[in-house]
């Protein structure tokens, strides 16, 4: 692959996060961030989908986003950084009242976004997709013998969100999450480095990552676990064609991010097989404080 100037920026990129992460903790950088373990084992669409749900899987665990037909469902990588910029303000903050901030700009920065307008600008794709993801209600079923478990949560209330744009100073826009999403976020959740968070420029990436980081601390020391290829397109892949092409396709895909995550996510012992991935005894990548 020839390297243009957006892969070179991006390789510095890794190359300086690496270092960063291999020298000093995520404690000490001040770089804890959390994310909800209900979007570990499923999470929200990688691409703009017309319908007005999206159903993953791994296995037992089902989790389906339901979407205000007006607004379409969120996908990418905008509303994965918003769930975890939303987690990680309920666990520091103890509240499910989140402020935005002052102006827009200030909260685009928040989620570790340059603010830039125009038709394809940040803003306006934040706009859109923040306004999807608050729309939303997120299902989440277990299926086992003879059991069917679910729970159905709306993730806002409501809010106020995009108002007086023009007078910043009395922006003062904030949210309500849902007693019920905010009490499973601050019962659910698993700590991430937001470092790695904040290199990784594909939504699949940052759904690997977070699935190791959630997966890996299930593994006891001396254990392993194999994931088939056939399950792991069922929870990340389901835009893929189901046929032994689409497989191949979502294999080469997925081999391509995990490559990155491992390169910045050192401590985990994985092993890549052709029936699937094994998962190893792993040193914790963030130890619980």
């Amino acid at each position: 692959m020839t390297l243009n100037k957006l892969n070179i920026k991006f390789l510095k990129k890794k190359i300086n996060a690496k270092k960063n992460i291999d020298s000093m903790s995520a404690l000490e950088s001040n770089s804890i961030g959390y994310i909800t373990s209900i979007l570990a084992c499923a999470s929200i669409p990688h691409s703009k989908i017309e319908k007005s749900y999206f159903k993953r899987s791994n296995g037992k665990t089902s989790l389906k986003i339901i979407s205000d037909p007006e607004y379409g469902l969120p996908y990418g990588v905008v509303p994965r950084i918003l769930m975890i910029w939303l987690c990680t303000e309920v666990k520091f903050k103890k509240s499910n009242i989140i402020y935005l901030g002052k102006n827009q700009n200030e909260f685009i920065k928040k989620l570790g976004i340059i603010p830039t307008g125009g038709v394809n600008g940040s803003i306006a794709r934040i706009k859109k997709q923040v306004t999807r993801l608050f729309h939303s209600t997120i299902s989440l079923s277990d299926n086992r013998k003879n059991s069917h478990k679910f729970i159905n949560l709306t993730i806002v209330d409501n809010g106020i969100i995009w108002n007086n744009q023009k007078k910043r100073i009395d922006w003062n826009n904030k949210i309500i999450l849902s007693k019920k999403f905010f009490s499973k976020i601050n019962s659910t959740s698993l700590p991430i480095d937001l470092r790695v968070i904040r290199v990784l420029r594909s939504p699949l990436a940052i759904d690997i990552y977070i699935w190791l980081t959630w997966r890996s601390r299930m593994v006891k020391k001396g254990d392993s676990v194999l994931i088939s290829w056939e399950k792991l397109k069922l929870q990340f892949g389901s835009n893929y064609c189901n046929s032994i092409k689409g497989l191949h396709n979502f294999k080469r895909e997925f081999l391509k991010q995990l490559k990155i995550v491992c390169f910045l996510y050192s401590q985990i012992n994985i092993e890549v097989l052709n029936c699937g991935l094994k998962i190893n005894y792993s040193n914790s990548h963030i130890p619980s404080y």
